[in-house]
C-alpha cells in the first residue's frame, strides 16, 4: 500500500508540472489556433536561462523568476518573426513554422552549450521529506507548489479580469471580438508570450531534477499534447486535470509495469480517449444552431 501511495504522490507531483506546460499550450491554441510544436523548447530556454543565472551567482528562486521573463522575451521575438507574419494563413502553415522554431532552438542550444546535460544547483537539491512512509523530494514539492499556484493565478486571470474576458472572447470568435473593440492582435501576442513564459518556469523548476540539455523539450511537448487532448483543446481546467492524469498514469505504469512502457501506456490512454470521448474529459459537447 505504501508503494502504491508513493507512486500516486509522485505521479500527481509530476502531473502539476505537465499541467503548467499544457496550460501554456492550450492558451496559445485557444487564441491563435496554433498547435505549437516548439512549446517544450521554451522549457529548455527557461532551463538554460536558470543554469546561466545560477552559474553567475543569482539565487535559484530569483533565477526561476527571471526564467519567466526570459522565456517570455524569447517568445515575443519568436511570435513576431515566425507566427505574426503567417496569422492570415492556414493553421497548418503556422504549425509547420512551429516545427521550424523547434529545430532552430534545439540546434542553437547545441551550438551554444553542447549536447551534454548541464547541472543546475538548487538549495533543495537532494533534500527529502519522509511523511507517513512516503518520501518526497523537496525540489519536486517546490515544483508542484509553484505550478499549482501559477495554474490558479492564470485561471483567476482568465475568469475575473478584463484581459481574461478579452482572451476568452478572442478564443470563441475573433471576428466578433474585433467588432466589439477587442484588439485581437495584441491579445494574440500577449497570450503567446504568457503561454511560453509559463513553460519557461516549468523548465526552470525541472532543471535541478533532470539537468538541462538541448533536446529536453521534446518529451515535454509530446506529454503536453497528450495532456491538452485528454483535457480538451483550449480548456484551461481540462489542461490541469489532464496533467494530473498523465502524471498519475506514467507513475503507476513505471512502478507496476516498466518505465520503458510508461509513455506508450499514456498514448494508449490518449488513443482510447480520442475514440470514445474526443472532446476531452472536461469539455461538453455543444449543439450548433443552423
Amino acid at each position: 500500500m505504501t508503494v502504491f501511495a508513493q507512486q500516486v504522490v509522485n505521479g500527481l507531483i509530476n502531473g502539476t508540472v505537465y499541467a503548467l506546460v499544457a496550460l501554456g499550450l492550450t492558451l496559445i491554441y485557444g487564441v491563435m489556433n496554433l498547435s505549437n510544436f516548439a512549446q517544450g523548447e521554451f522549457a529548455m530556454v527557461g532551463g538554460f536561462g536558470t543554469y546561466l543565472l545560477v552559474q553567475a551567482g543569482l539565487p535559484y528562486p530569483l533565477a526561476v523568476a527571471a526564467a519567466f521573463l526570459l522565456a517570455g522575451a524569447v517568445g515575443f521575438v519568436v511570435h513576431l518573426l515566425a507566427f505574426h507574419p503567417l496569422r492570415q494563413n492556414d493553421p497548418m502553415t503556422m504549425m509547420l513554422s512551429s516545427l521550424g522554431v523547434s529545430l532552430f532552438l534545439v540546434n542553437l542550444a547545441q551550438y551554444l552549450f553542447s549536447p551534454d546535460p548541464q547541472v543546475v544547483h538548487s538549495p533543495l537539491s537532494g533534500q527529502t521529506l519522509h511523511l507517513f512512509g512516503i518520501y518526497l523530494s523537496e525540489q519536486r514539492l517546490l515544483a508542484a507548489l509553484v505550478s499549482l499556484v501559477l495554474c490558479g493565478l492564470i485561471y483567476g486571470l482568465l475568469q475575473y479580469t478584463s484581459f481574461g474576458r478579452s482572451v476568452r472572447a478572442a478564443s470563441l470568435d475573433p471576428d466578433t471580438a474585433t467588432l466589439y473593440g477587442i484588439q485581437t492582435r495584441r491579445i494574440s501576442i500577449l497570450t503567446f508570450v504568457l503561454g511560453v513564459a509559463l513553460t519557461g518556469v516549468a523548465g526552470a523548476l525541472l532543471a535541478p531534477l533532470y539537468n538541462v540539455y538541448p533536446t529536453m523539450g521534446i518529451s515535454l511537448t509530446l506529454n503536453a499534447f497528450a495532456v491538452v487532448v485528454l483535457g480538451g483543446m483550449g480548456n484551461v481546467p481540462g489542461a490541469i486535470a489532464g496533467g494530473l492524469l498523465v502524471g498519475l498514469v506514467q507513475s503507476l505504469a513505471a512502478g507496476y509495469i516498466s518505465s520503458g512502457f510508461q509513455d506508450a501506456i499514456v498514448f494508449g490512454v490518449l488513443i482510447a480517449m480520442l475514440i470514445f470521448r474526443p472532446q476531452g474529459i472536461l469539455t461538453k459537447v455543444r449543439g450548433e444552431k443552423v
